[in-house]
């Protein structure tokens, strides 16, 4: 019997075409143009982002988050210390984004080491959050395991109906992606796909090309 395969999906690529010449020098430009181009075209839902880190053996894991902040500083997140992600991140100091926006037939993927960024950030964003998406960073203690759902529920309720503000928690804050490596993909017909590479070289940037 023939091995069965999952169905083919009948989409069909046709985006225009990127070249190492028709793209900015500067990928940061390059990824600010898609983005909001991206922002432009439907739900302005395109800081959702993968990110893939791995633990001191080698061992990856992957997960989506929201990119909060990116500048010539890099690109900026935010997550509990305790989670699995930062963990990792504590004993591999490196990551990787994918960003995939469908609607514009594209993908970029961004490559580099990570670091803390200072409280004083942390405190910053934190208190311009939701209310509610406060509590849960307080209350949470991300990737723990779950042993009184009706107890976390609780006392979730009882800080969302308190009138106390909310500090942020010293277990909660940022992160910073200080990109080496800039993948730009747009689909192309027939699966032949452009893809412009930047790669950071003694402080500048060196663009070239790569085969579908």
């Amino acid at each position: 019997m023939a091995d069965s395969y999952l169905p083919r999906a009948e989409y069909e690529f046709s985006g225009d075409s990127i070249c190492s010449d028709s793209v900015d020098p500067d990928p940061l430009e390059q990824f600010r143009c898609w983005f909001d181009e991206e922002a432009r075209s439907g739900e302005r839902d395109g800081n959702r982002m993968a990110l893939a880190t791995a633990d001191a053996q080698g061992r990856p894991s992957v997960r989506m988050v929201l990119l909060k902040k990116f500048d010539s500083t890099g690109l900026l997140f935010f997550t509990d210390y305790g989670s699995r992600k930062a963990i990792e991140l504590e004993q591999n100091p490196h990551a990787a984004l994918l960003f995939h926006w469908p609607r514009l037939q594209r993908q970029v993927r961004i490559e580099g080491p990570v670091e803390k960024v200072s409280r004083e950030i942390s405190e910053q964003y934190f208190s311009q959050r939701p209310r509610n998406s406060q509590v849960g960073a307080a209350v949470s203690r991300q990737s723990s395991v779950l042993l009184d759902r009706q107890g976390f529920e609780t006392e979730v309720k009882k800080m969302l109906e308190g009138e106390q503000d909310i500090d942020c928690p010293e277990s909660w804050g940022g992160y910073r992606l200080l990109p080496q490596l800039f993948e730009f993909w747009q689909g192309q017909s027939g699966r032949i796909h452009d893809r412009v590479l930047y790669r950071l070289d003694s402080g500048t940037w060196q663009r070239s090309e790569l085969q579908p």
